[in-house]
């Protein structure tokens, strides 16, 4: 953490610590995975009871300006229900602008998905303050959500799909229809890959495939990436295939699927075959 954040960060603690309608708080994020560093933001989750839960977040924004230079932006998520919140902030303070967090929790739902999701790995030893002994309780209940792996079936038919989808775009040249469809192709590949791969219980896709993904694989990932020109754009896609399709070879063979490799082979000859072609 930079050291102006962990300041203005303690300035809210000490804040909330005299608001009795916070319970306490922990942290998530990288503080509780071990994994922060200069650049890190923080990440906590503060508990509040069901009566105190909406004033307590209309609060939120002055609550951050009392401990910063400059409020620039207060945003909200667009998930935000009555048991479960997050506002993402960005702060100036002196001449540095950092992003916040703050996450609250209806204590009174804590089986909420939200809630669990953000009570998920989280132990006694992540605890910011604990004003009733609520947080202590509720962090040993071990409440949490299950660890989705996305469906490799699934991921090589919508990268397969989509790949064919790609040649009309080619032809019309319709860079933005092609810019979208490729990015498919992309979070198709990552699904490929953490179907596969992914160990962890935290994080979403990116990170991931940062801490589980072999590093030649993630290579691969980046060969979607190149200047948005028709000619790079084409010649990416049909590098792209390839790596897709040798990683999905991979992964069939070791987890024992069936999945024709006519569709690939037909599909990467087809597309070549139509690039190739004068209209």
């Amino acid at each position: 953490m930079h050291k102006d954040l962990e300041l203005a960060f303690n300035k809210i603690v000490e804040i909330l610590k005299e608001d009795k309608r916070c319970k306490g708080g922990w942290h998530y994020g990288s503080i509780s995975r071990n994994t922060e560093d200069i650049y890190s933001d923080y990440d906590p989750v503060f508990l509040v009871a069901d009566r105190d839960f909406e004033e307590f977040s209309k609060d939120v924004p002055q609550i951050i300006t009392r401990a910063s230079d400059e409020l620039l932006i207060f945003w909200g998520e667009s998930f935000n229900d009555q048991y479960f919140k997050n506002y993402c902030s960005l702060i100036r303070l002196g001449n540095n602008l950092h992003q916040l967090d703050f996450f609250i929790i209806n204590a009174d739902y804590p089986e909420e998905w939200m809630c669990r999701q953000h009570l998920k790995g989280c132990t006694s030893d992540n605890i910011i303050f604990d004003r009733t002994g609520e947080v202590t309780k509720l962090l040993g209940k071990g409440l949490t959500t299950d660890n989705y792996l996305p469906d490799p079936v699934r991921a090589m038919d919508t990268y397969w799909f989509h790949a064919e989808m790609l040649i009309k775009y080619f032809k019309r040249k319709d860079i933005f229809k092609l810019i979208k469809n490729i990015d498919i192709l992309f979070h198709s590949h990552v699904d490929l890959l953490l179907s596969q791969y992914d160990s962890l219980d935290w994080g979403s896709w990116e990170s991931k495939v940062k801490y589980c993904v072999p590093k030649d694989k993630r290579s691969h990932l980046k060969s979607y990436f190149v200047n948005a020109e028709f000619k790079d754009l084409e010649d990416a896609v049909k590098s792209s295939m390839y790596l897709f399709k040798q990683d999905a070879e991979e992964l069939c063979e070791k987890k024992g699927i069936n999945y024709p490799s006519s569709i690939s082979d037909q599909i990467i000859f087809y597309f070549s075959k139509r690039m190739d072609e004068k209209e």
